[in-house]
């Protein structure tokens, strides 16, 4: 088992992963912060963030038009659009942006980005050179085909007009969750390169996730364990859920149904959530969590789904912050299963409970942003996406590891069917069968195998002066003995309480059988470490060419056989001198 140090690096670490992304999360630009003047465009910089560059504000109505918001015919007021600002909007709010842009480095195509995917609806409007309106669309409520530019995430093209400051306006509806989103400039290579690499990356993910999900399935077929069934829903259920989430899904899976692509993520990822508590409750099981966090599973679990199918037939920010809360509530069950099954000691739950904590932490950022707690950001959009890529291996590890366990406990359950369970050895009606094999084998094919007959002449006494668990251990080490003088082919049993038998398989010398006729009682009168001082184990061993040239119709009879064999140890038990009996050689 791994040393406490181990599980102290361990936590450690994961310590510093939560803390570097937090950071990464909650950081804003720091360049970000006034709004002299247009934006220039240039070969300085290949990415301008639109915080601290741009004024905002909010139509709680959404009446405004682009016309009455451009010539100034209102009465609410334009402020600063900064870093990490959340706007709640109602159903039918709109969120406007204002920014000014003055573009020098032509020989470029410039893009605006809206860094996050799940928004309602999305337009940018401008003038062109003759003065008429031009305006692109994205968001959910297209299809992902008939945005302005099909992408992950919207993506606006600027106008190309050198050395002259165009105004743009950009319009946010984004109902039920609060909005907050990264606004950026790039040019185009900048952006595609960008995508590139996220592309990489994601498709690195899902790609493990699909061979991850092929191999949960076989095994579960393999070792018909349920467990590996519930890691396969789940890990499947988190990979649509984080390919909705970055607008993956909505690129690539389902391109023209925009009334999925909006509901999406409300559905797989409350989902993801449900089953990743009843994975865990699969796999920690009630004997090691306790009744009542197994209970508290099965209440939740359609409460879970009525808070679903609430938010799905009557969406409101009321429904989403129950389920919000409940997820929250499965949260903590989650957390304290966890804990419970840690503290049950095996090696492979705590690896389990070692891969599932990022995934547990990062959850947490969708609840919080659903909350207003916390703003979209780096780490909120992929803190799952690196959290799931570092469970995956880690838990299909353990679960190979639990059903590795299982499996050997079922192999010593079905061998005890023919194995003598204090030894090891074979049972004697499985003896008997491959002894009867051995003689015909030999008879057809004209050579001669052997038995040996061993007993252990003191075990009585080791008994009596020691008691029965010396006398038991006296037994298996004689057992241990016959073993190590069998080859690959022979079969070694447990006749009765203190005798055994080996067959040694066809063709074999004399020299051979007496030999390890030889060893197996030198070996026994070696002192052994497990046994009390002076005590040595009295082996007598009668051995026979089998099958006999005198046999006549017994030839192929083990039974007769063996018992040819007994009535050779009442002799040889009769001369205390003598320890090795050849009865035909």
């Amino acid at each position: 088992m791994p040393s406490a140090s181990l599980w102290r690096r361990l936590s450690a670490a994961l310590g510093l992963y939560l803390a570097l992304f937090s950071s990464l999360a909650f950081a804003s630009d720091p360049a970000a912060s006034t709004n002299d003047g247009p934006i220039v465009l240039d070969q300085r910089r290949a990415t301008i963030p639109l915080a601290g560059r741009s004024l905002q504000l909010v139509d709680a109505s959404g009446s405004l038009g682009i016309e009455e918001i451009a010539s100034g015919l209102h009465e609410r007021p334009w402020r600063l659009h900064r870093a990490g600002d959340r706007v709640r909007l109602d159903d039918h709010a709109a969120l406007w942006l204002r920014f000014d842009v003055l573009m020098r480095n032509t020989d470029v195509h410039w893009e605006l980005e809206l860094a996050r995917s799940g928004t309602d609806a999305i337009e940018l409007y401008y003038r062109d050179s003759q003065g008429q309106w031009r305006v692109q669309r994205a968001g959910d409520r297209l299809p992902v085909r008939d945005w302005a530019n099909p992408d992950r995430y919207p993506v606006f093209s600027l106008d190309v007009r050198p050395d002259e400051t165009v105004r743009y306006w950009v319009r946010v509806e984004h109902a039920r969750v609060p909005f907050s989103g990264v606004f950026q400039l790039h040019d185009h290579n900048s952006l595609r390169e960008q995508r590139i690499h996220q592309q990489f990356g994601l498709g690195a993910y899902f790609g493990m996730a699909m061979l991850l999900t092929l191999v949960a399935l076989v095994n579960m077929v393999v070792f018909r364990d349920a467990a590996f069934a519930a890691y396969a829903l789940y890990i499947t259920l988190l990979g649509l859920s984080l390919a909705a989430s970055l607008g993956v899904a909505g690129q690539f899976l389902w391109p023209g149904l925009a009334r999925w692509n909006q509901e999406a993520e409300f559905i797989l990822l409350p989902l993801l959530g449900l089953v990743a508590m009843m994975f865990v409750r699969q796999v920690a099981q009630p004997r090691r969590i306790g009744r009542m966090l197994d209970r508290q599973c099965l209440l939740l679990a359609p409460l879970w789904l009525a808070g679903i199918v609430w938010d799905q037939l009557l969406p409101s920010p009321l429904s989403l912050q129950a389920l919000t809360a409940l997820v929250a509530i499965c949260m903590a069950v989650v957390a304290a299963m966890l804990w419970k099954a840690w503290r049950s000691g095996d090696t492979w739950i705590r690896w389990f409970v070692v891969g599932m904590l990022p995934m547990l932490v990062t959850a947490a950022l969708p609840v919080m942003r659903n909350f207003n707690l916390i703003s979209s950001g780096f780490l909120s959009q992929y803190g799952m996406v690196i959290a799931a890529a570092m469970e995956a291996p880690i838990l299909i590890y353990a679960l190979l590891q639990r059903s590795q366990l299982q499996h050997e406990a079922q192999v010593r359950a079905l061998a005890l069917e023919r194995t003598e369970p204090l030894t090891g050895l074979t049972h004697r009606p499985h003896f008997l069968q491959r002894l009867h094999d051995s003689l015909v084998r030999a008879e057809r094919y004209g050579h001669q195998g052997a038995v040996l007959l061993v007993h252990l002449d003191n075990h009585a006494e080791i008994n009596q002066r020691h008691g029965r668990e010396i006398a038991d251990r006296a037994l298996v080490i004689a057992a241990s003995q016959l073993r190590s003088v069998a080859r690959d082919v022979d079969i070694a049993a447990r006749m009765d309480d203190d005798s055994f038998a080996l067959l040694m398989e066809g063709p074999v010398k004399n020299e051979q059988v007496l030999h390890t006729a030889t060893s197996l009682v030198a070996n026994g009168l070696r002192p052994s470490p497990r046994l009390p001082a002076g005590t040595t184990l009295r082996l007598r061993v009668v051995a026979a060419l089998l099958p006999d040239a005198k046999g006549g119709e017994l030839a192929q009879d083990a039974g007769a056989h063996l018992e040819w064999l007994r009535q050779g140890m009442l002799t040889l038990s009769e001369d205390p001198r003598k320890a090795i009996l050849r009865l035909n050689f």
